[in-house]
């Protein structure tokens, strides 16, 4: 059964016709009313997102490799439509992400996770590129890397939560 963070995600893409693999980020943003910047953050930032009277604007860390921009946008896009009317600063610090949200200890970044997860790399689109019954490599997990634009530990975990690998 899909969760909250997913169903929105799923929604999102139908709304704005996505159909295909990669997924523009930055254009739903756009579509969305989201202002984006790119800047010098801190190295352990990923990005900000202020939320003010409805308005939301985002800082994206400009030194970080364009896959992780790409992540933290759809993060952020998830903070915007999961936590919509909840004004406030929002800081995602890698260390968030490694540690506290992947212990279950922040519910608002585990959803924003499982959001840009489910808009970067949606179920639909990962199985249709995997062939049925045939094994995954670590090329195949490059190359649907490569597709998707995400890293490649982004897509190991996708596929995971997916059931189309076992975890290590």
């Amino acid at each position: 059964m899909a969760t909250k963070p997913e169903r929105r995600a799923a929604e999102l893409l139908r709304e704005h016709g996505i159909t295909a693999p990669a997924v523009d980020a930055g254009a739903l943003a756009e579509a969305l009313g989201i202002s984006v910047q790119y800047e010098r953050l801190a190295d352990d930032m990923s990005g900000v997102l202020l939320v003010e009277g409805g308005t939301a604007k985002v800082a994206i860390n400009d030194s970080h490799h364009r896959n992780r921009q790409r992540f933290t946008l759809a993060h952020e896009i998830g903070h915007v439509l999961l936590h919509a009317g909840e004004d406030g600063l929002f800081v995602d610090r890698r260390f968030f992400r490694n540690e506290w949200s992947s212990k279950g200890e922040l519910r608002e970044e585990i959803e924003a996770n499982a959001f840009a997860a489910s808009l970067l790399m949606p179920r639909r689109f990962v199985a249709q590129c995997i062939e049925p019954g045939a094994g995954i490599t670590d090329l195949d997990v490059f190359r649907l890397a490569t597709r998707f634009e995400v890293s490649e530990q982004a897509m190991t975990l996708r596929l995971v939560k997916l059931g189309f690998i076992e975890p290590d």
